[in-house]
């Protein structure tokens, strides 16, 4: 990833208390999205990296504002990592004197917006339209025989 362009604005978030399979399930639904799609989604994402990655977009999109002049309207969210950080070991104590281990796991986020220049379109990103198509023309057609089991067998 090349930064040297003023392209690309990068905000991170290290060491924060949420296991990184979790928190990658919400950064995978807004990989690739503009930036206000992005914060829609995430305010209707009922997870708890859901805030975090809200915060951190806003930060991302603070820092391309004040310190690169770009605009809110053509920023994209072009990646949003999350790496596994340090692993909290506890224990909590067991039967006959014995200590079973917990680890508190930890991760580290990374979100990378890309302005799009004005000579790129703005619908570089493909949304579906809902009035051009008809599920006559996305759904195969099926029997209804198929989709039953055969009467008599058993």
């Amino acid at each position: 990833m090349n930064l040297e362009n003023n392209n690309y604005v990068v905000a991170s978030l290290k060491t924060q208390r949420i296991s990184a399979s979790k928190a990658r399930l919400v950064a995978n639904l807004v990989k690739n999205k503009p930036v206000f799609e992005a914060l829609s989604i995430l305010a209707h994402t009922n997870k708890k990296a859901s805030p975090i990655f809200r915060k951190l977009i806003n930060s991302a999109i603070a820092n391309a504002i004040n310190n690169h002049g770009l605009e809110q309207a053509n920023l994209v969210v072009k990646s949003a990592i999350v790496n596994e950080g340090p692993t909290l070991k506890r224990f909590r104590p067991r039967a006959k004197g014995s200590a079973s281990q917990i680890l508190k796991r930890t991760s580290h986020f990374k979100v990378v917006l890309a302005a799009l220049d004005s000579n790129q379109d703005s619908n570089t990103f493909e949304t579906f339209d809902s009035e051009s198509t008809t599920s006559a023309e996305v759904l195969p057609e099926t029997n209804n025989q198929d989709l039953n089991p055969k009467q008599g067998e058993k």
